[in-house]
């Protein structure tokens, strides 16, 4: 029966890719792109390992073992979930796929010095960030949650402010070559530092976004495909070893992978791929496993409280709760599922089962596919597509985590577009509201000249 799950699993995955190109809509700016790419990593390719190999890495961590009726619903939520979304966001979002102009973006002086400015405002709280989280973070969990006790979230992810702006100074300076040394930096600051690895991967992925809409280009170059495969690479090491590069520079021993002289191919290459970096199907097998069948009822929605709470800095708020303060059901309490994330879809079956499923989903789809043709229609608008790429690039994030994170990460990574935008609204020229008056024909208009520092009235 498993085999038979996972060929439908591929059919419904491919049927979904057919539709997306025939619709029209196809492109690296669709969100539904997006989406059936990491689906296709993480509910077909993931599952089809875990089955032919023996993956089971995850599951000994979370203690737990999926039966074989688990793992075959939890392939049904996916593929349910993939229609839900594609089919919403091409409905809502459909637009003439096509750029206006001709030319590539441009930039007004004021853009330019508001992009100078904003970036030295933020380059101070960047630099703090980094001295801060320099020996990492520091924290306790609390029912699966990680919370900090040295530190604010705030200070930790200030310097998340630096992945927008690169970018936006490649695109300014015409993706030049000088941008390497940055870049490189950037990636070499974030393998060095061990954590968040997923931010090299939002980092090229966005690179490659503002790429295709600055050379109004519709897909993706080849360059993008040859520099994927090192950095693809570079997450997996770093996935296995966080401290790789910090390891490296003291002369310490490396490790990526436990491999011994008497291990077979096949040992090696699960003891390769078999981690935690592409597994949200294994997480979500224990998310199906669980609810409701051990909690007994769904959340319905509670843990989305948390974004009234979630702003709030803990050393201001001693008593701030664990999570979303209001809460039904607690998914952590069955097995080992800390660090682990429930993706969008264990998101929306925590909900409500199959229903959530088909209602967060159809949402989520529509409300990306509404930014999608938001972005064509205002193609010419530099600020607001490059608002859309920063969101759009952090929507992966949203798919693997599930629940409110999306909102974290858009917060540091828009908060510096968004100051660009009123910076460049301050240096520009300021528009008042122009008045049309009609007058009757024949009406003879008289114009009275003001006197200018003189108290006298005028003569008519």
């Amino acid at each position: 029966m498993i085999e038979i799950a996972l060929v439908a699993q591929v059919m419904v995955w491919l049927i979904a890719i057919g539709i997306f190109l025939w619709s029209g809509q196809a492109s690296v700016f669709h969100p539904a792109g997006v989406y059936l790419a990491f689906h296709g990593l993480v509910f077909v390719v993931r599952p089809i390992l875990v089955y032919a190999f023996n993956f089971d890495s995850s599951w000994l961590y979370m203690q737990f073992r999926p039966s074989d009726e688990v793992f075959i619903r939890t392939l049904a939520i996916t593929s349910l979930a993939l229609v839900c979304l594609v089919a919403s966001s091409l409905i809502v979002g459909r637009s003439q796929t096509r750029f206006f102009n001709p030319d590539p973006p441009s930039f007004t002086t004021e853009q330019l010095h508001a992009l100078l400015v904003t970036t030295l405002l933020l380059l101070p709280a960047i630099a703090y960030s980094i001295y801060a989280t320099r020996l990492g973070l520091q924290g306790e969990r609390v029912n699966g949650i990680f919370i900090m006790t040295n530190s604010t979230g705030y200070i930790n992810e200030a310097q998340d402010f630096l992945l927008p702006l690169l970018v936006m100074w490649m695109i300014v300076t015409r993706f030049s070559w000088l941008n390497l040394f940055p870049a490189m930096i950037y990636v070499g600051y974030r393998t060095w530092f061990g954590w968040s690895r997923w931010t090299v991967l939002l980092f090229f992925l966005l690179t490659v976004m503002c790429y295709c809409w600055y050379n109004h280009r519709k897909w993706v170059p080849f360059w993008s495909i040859l520099v994927a495969i090192p950095v693809l690479l570079l997450f997996n090491l770093v996935g296995h070893n966080r401290m790789l590069l910090k390891s490296y520079l003291t002369g310490e021993d490396v490790q990526v992978a436990n491999y011994s002289a008497g291990m077979t191919a096949d040992d090696k290459f699960k003891a390769q791929f078999d981690t935690q970096d592409f597994a949200n199907f294994d997480f979500l097998t224990y998310v199906v496993w669980a609810v409701p069948f051990k909690t007994e009822t769904y959340s319905f929605g509670a843990q989305y409280v948390q974004l009234f709470t979630e702003p709030i800095p803990r050393i201001l708020w001693k008593g701030k709760p664990v999570g979303s303060p209001v809460r039904s059901i607690n998914v952590f309490a069955y097995g080992n599922f800390v660090g682990l994330t429930v993706s969008l879809p264990g998101d929306a079956w925590i909900n409500g089962g199959w229903v959530g499923v088909i209602v967060e989903l159809s949402i989520v789809g529509s409300l990306l596919g509404l930014a999608h043709r938001a972005f064509w229609k205002n193609s010419n608008n530099t600020a607001g597509c490059i608002l859309y790429l920063v969101a759009l690039a952090m929507v992966p994030q949203w798919y693997r985590d599930g629940g409110i994170s999306i909102a974290k990460f858009l917060l540091f990574s828009l908060t510096p577009v968004v100051i660009w935008v009123g910076m460049t609204w301050l240096m520009g020229p300021k528009l008042v509201p122009g008045y049309t008056v009609i007058l009757p024909p024949g009406t003879t208009v008289r114009v009275v000249p003001q006197a200018v520092g003189n108290s006298q009235k005028p003569k008519p």
